[in-house]
C-alpha cells in the first residue's frame, strides 16, 4: 500500500475500533486456554486488557490455567456483553469454535475475532491510539549470513555466503536493539537468526546485552537454529539468564544425520534448563524464485504482489526497519543490488514517528512495493513446492 496520508492512515480504522471497544468491552476473554492462548495472555495481561480464559475443557475450568480463571462459555454468556473474545487456538479447531460462538448469536468481529486476524490488523492500532503503546508481533535481527549447512533454494540465499564472510558487528547488533525499542513498547517474540546464529562468535554478549536492556519490553526472546552446533557454555548461561527460548529447525526428513544432532542439542538444552522447541520435521518448502524470477512489472501490479503476500518477516539493522528480510538478504547474497533503499529510517522519524511506523509495519510505504517483489513468486510461492533443506 502507498501512503497517502501519512501518520493518519489509520485514523479511521481507530476510529471504528474505539467505537466498538466502548461501553466496557475493553477487556478480553481468551477462547483456548492452551499454548496459544498463554501466549496472548501475556500480552494483554501486559498492555491491561485481559480478564479471564474460556474454554471447554472442564477440568480446566476448575482449577484454571496460568494462575487465571477458566470460564465456560456458557458463564461467559450470563454477562453478555462483557468483553470481546479472542479465538486463540490451533487452525484446526477454529471453524469449530467459530461455529460454537456463532450459535450462541455471537457477531465475528464485533463480538469475537480469530486471534491471527486481530493480533496483525485491531491491536496494535488500538493499544497505540488508546494507550499510545506501540506493539509489534515479531521482528529479527540477523546476526550473520554464514551456514552450517547449503541449502538449494535458500529463503535467504545463504548458500552463496562463504564461510569466512563478515557478520553483523557487534555494536551494530546493539544500536539494532537499541533503535527498535527506542519506537517500540512490547514485541511478542525478538528474534535472532542467521544463517546459522550459532556462529555468530559474540552471540553470549549479544544475548547478555539485549537481555539487560529489553527482556521486559518482549514477551518471547527466541533464536531459530538449524540444530548442527551446539553452543558454548557462555551461550548457554546467557539463555538461561534471559529466559530465551531456541526454536530447533527440523531438517532430518531431508537430511538424516541431522537427527543425531538434534538429540545432542536437545540433551544439552535440557542439562540447562532452557526451553526449546523441535519443529515436525520439514518435507517441503517454497520456491520463491529470487534467482530465477524478473517480472518488469510496473509500480501498480508490483504493489498487488506486495499486498497479498503480507509477510511477517521484519528485520531490524541498525536504524533500518526492512519489512521483509528475505528481500534484504537475498539481495545482498546474491548481489542483485536491489531494493537498496526499501527500509524504514527509525532515526529520521519526527512527528507521529510511532504512527508512521506502525503504518509501515502493516504494509505502507513511500513506493507501496519492495523492488525485490520482481523478483519474487510472493504468495504464489505456495504453488511451486520444493524438497526442504535438500542440500548443493
Amino acid at each position: 500500500m502507498k501512503w497517502s496520508k501519512k501518520g493518519q492512515e489509520l485514523d479511521g480504522i481507530a476510529k471504528d475500533l474505539m467505537q466498538l471497544f466502548c461501553h466496557g468491552k475493553k477487556r478480553f476473554y481468551l477462547f483456548g486456554a492452551g499454548f496459544i492462548g498463554i501466549e496472548l495472555k501475556a500480552v494483554f495481561e501486559r498492555t491491561g486488557y485481559f480478564s479471564a480464559f474460556i474454554d471447554n475443557d472442564k477440568e480446566k475450568q476448575k482449577i484454571g490455567v496460568d494462575g487465571a480463571k477458566v470460564f465456560s462459555l456458557q458463564e461467559y454468556l450470563e454477562e453478555k456483553g462483557k468483553g470481546i473474545i479472542i479465538i486463540a487456538a490451533d487452525k484446526r479447531n477454529i471453524p469449530s469454535m467459530i461455529k460454537q460462538l456463532s450459535k450462541a448469536n455471537l457477531i465475528r468481529e464485533e463480538d469475537f475475532f480469530i486471534y491471527s486476524e486481530f493480533m496483525e490488523r485491531a491491536f496494535p492500532v488500538l493499544l497505540l491510539y488508546e494507550k499510545n503503546k506501540l506493539y509489534v508481533e515479531l521482528v529479527q535481527i540477523c546476526l550473520t549470513e554464514r551456514c552450517s549447512l547449503k541449502c538449494r533454494k535458500c529463503a535467504h540465499a545463504c548458500y552463496a555466503v562463504s564461510s569466512d564472510a563478515r557478520d553483523l558487528e557487534f555494536e551494530m547488533a546493539k544500536k539494532s536493539a537499541d533503535a527498535f525499542f527506542e519506537k517500540v513498547d512490547l514485541v511478542r517474540e525478538f528474534v535472532l537468526i542467521g544463517g546459522e546464529p550459532f556462529l555468530y562468535q559474540r552471540l553470549a554478549e549479544v544475548i547478555g546485552y539485549i537481555g539487560e536492556h529489553y527482556r521486559e519490553n518482549m514477551i518471547i526472546f527466541s533464536i531459530t537454529t538449524n540444530g548442527t552446533i551446539l553452543p558454548d557454555q557462555d551461550v548457554l548461561n546467557m539463555c538461561e539468564k534471559y529466559r530465551v527460548l531456541i526454536r530447533i529447525s527440523n531438517y532430518s526428513g531431508s537430511v538424516k544425520w541431522l537427527k543425531d544432532k538434534y538429540e545432542q542439542l536437545e540433551k544439552t538444552l535440557d542439562e540447562n534448563q532452557i526451553p526449546y522447541v523441535l519443529s515436525d520435521a520439514e518435507h517441503q518448502w517454497m520456491d520463491y524464485g529470487f534467482e530465477t524470477v524478473d517480472r518488469g512489472w510496473n509500480a501498480d501490479e508490483l504493489t498487488e504482489v506486495f499486498d497479498m503476500c503480507r509477510t511477517p518477516c521484519r528485520e531490524i539493522r541498525g536504524s533500518r526497519y526492512y519489512y521483509c528480510v528475505m528481500a534484504r538478504s537475498v539481495s545482498e547474497n546474491l548481489e542483485f543490488g536491489v531494493g537498496e533503499e526499501d527500509y524504514l529510517d527509525l532515526e529520521h522519524l519526527d512527528r507521529d514517528s510511532k504512527k508512521v511506523l506502525l503504518e509501515f509495519q502493516m504494509g505502507y510505504s513511500e513506493k507501496g512495493y519492495l523492488d525485490m517483489c520482481n523478483h519474487c513468486n510472493g504468495a504464489e510461492a505456495v504453488n511451486y513446492p520444493i524438497p526442504a533443506a535438500e542440500q548443493m
